[in-house]
């Protein structure tokens, strides 16, 4: 018998997934990864970047599980959780939320359309020789380039993904400018480039700022494919603190999951 099990579709900055609501009732298993792979496949499912799954937390406003759009679970998602933090903010009439993610707690702030989420900090970065490998929540590599937006993103991040199998990493091509940053991102578990990736940029900003010697308080804007995103840290030699990532993210429609 067929089961029809609501949904929301989401985006930020072009970062787009597949939402679902456990608060009322768990629609599936969580450790199902063939029927999320399915959900966030285009043509024959949905379609997403990823997929996520907010439940009730007995310490914080929520819980989000992260789902790569190979069915499996991930680490962090910066812009995963400024979609989630919309979609909560609106449900609970709250413009401040706490919530709990793979890499431990995290804040969220709606305010005035941006959506802000706090991440981790940053203690260091390790030069590489493909580039430089930056912690972010997820694990990125900045490769420096002079046009990452005129770049075979998907071939060329794709080859070097794989030479960090079996988890691989995600891969960044970017172009540093003074106080502002160009970025493609080729994510790991997509397998392919994405419009935006919130850690990704949020790596990006700490590169560009250690690549600047900057201490204190620093405001970045960065420009993606799908948008633009702002980071604000806090640096002390090497440790960023007090990062913050924000940015534009909207609900673009409901619908039901067949099963």
């Amino acid at each position: 018998m067929e089961r029809m099990i609501p949904f929301e579709k989401y985006e930020a900055t072009g970062n787009d997934f597949v939402l679902f609501d456990f608060f009322e009732s768990e629609w599936f298993d969580i450790n199902d990864h063939a029927l999320i792979y399915n959900i966030c496949q285009p043509h024959f499912g949905v379609g997403a970047d990823g997929l996520l799954i907010l439940k009730p937390h007995t310490s914080f406003d929520f819980e989000m599980l992260y789902y790569n759009a190979d069915g499996n679970r991930s680490s962090f998602c910066g812009n995963g959780s400024r979609a989630s933090v919309l979609y909560m903010a609106n449900k609970q009439n709250k413009k401040e939320l706490s919530f709990m993610a793979m890499d431990g707690p995290h804040l969220g702030i709606l305010h005035n359309g941006v959506v802000s989420v706090q991440m981790k900090d940053i203690p260091n970065l390790v030069n590489h020789e493909l580039g430089t490998i930056i912690e972010s929540g997820s694990p990125h590599l900045m490769v420096e380039i002079d046009n990452p937006f005129e770049s075979d993103i998907n071939t060329e991040g794709q080859k070097i993904r794989r030479k960090f199998d079996p988890d691989g990493i995600n891969v960044n091509f970017l172009k540093v400018e003074d106080d502002f940053i160009t970025i493609a991102t080729y994510e790991r578990g997509v397998e392919a480039e994405t419009l935006a990736c919130g850690t990704g940029v949020t790596a990006a900003a700490y590169f560009a700022n250690r690549k600047n010697n900057a201490q204190g308080q620093q405001t970045l804007k960065i420009k993606a494919k799908g948008g633009f995103l702002e980071v604000k840290m806090l640096l002390s030699g090497e440790l960023a603190t007090d990062i913050w990532l924000s940015g534009p993210s909207r609900k673009v429609y409901s619908g039901f999951y067949v099963l």
